[in-house]
């Protein structure tokens, strides 16, 4: 059995038609890609019984066999690519909706006489060299008696 007559043959063909199904011909409406891949497979790999035209019936195993390999790597990167751009959709609206609240926050609290706190990097609130939550007096015996409070001698 040869690569062009074989199972992979036909599952390569299958998985490059639901991909130009799904993302391509389905976006724009043309049937011109599926016919083109369509053409392509019975020309290039058509010696099987399916009724493709009897092109090259002698090619190399290990040439067929590359374009098989090649047309289901185009058909994953079909799907790749859609997947990705969905993401994007997805993800990039949602920074845009927290961009839009951080403005209304800031905008009415503007409008009451207030402002927002200065956003500073997570990274700054846990830094012990920014004198913020140490104690910088250095007076323990103060901290410790309480203010008012005198020591007995």
């Amino acid at each position: 059995m040869s690569v062009a007559t074989s199972p992979s043959w036909r599952s390569a063909l299958r998985v490059v038609l639901r991909a130009v199904d799904k993302h391509v011909t389905s976006a724009s409406g043309a049937t011109a890609f599926r016919e083109h891949v369509l053409e392509l497979f019975r020309a290039g790999g058509g010696a099987g019984g399916d009724g493709g035209s009897r092109a090259p019936s002698i090619q190399r195993e290990d040439v067929v066999a590359a374009k098989l390999v090649a047309a289901e790597e185009y058909a994953a990167l079909v799907n790749a690519v859609h997947a990705h751009k969905e993401m994007l959709f997805d993800y990039g609206h949602s920074l845009d909706k927290e961009r839009e609240q951080l403005r209304k926050a800031t905008n009415t609290a503007r409008y009451v006489g207030l402002e927002m706190p200065e956003m500073r990097p997570r990274d700054a609130w846990d830094d012990p060299s920014d004198g913020a939550n140490a104690n910088e007096g250095g007076d323990d015996e103060e901290t410790a008696s309480g203010p008012g409070l005198e020591k007995e001698s």
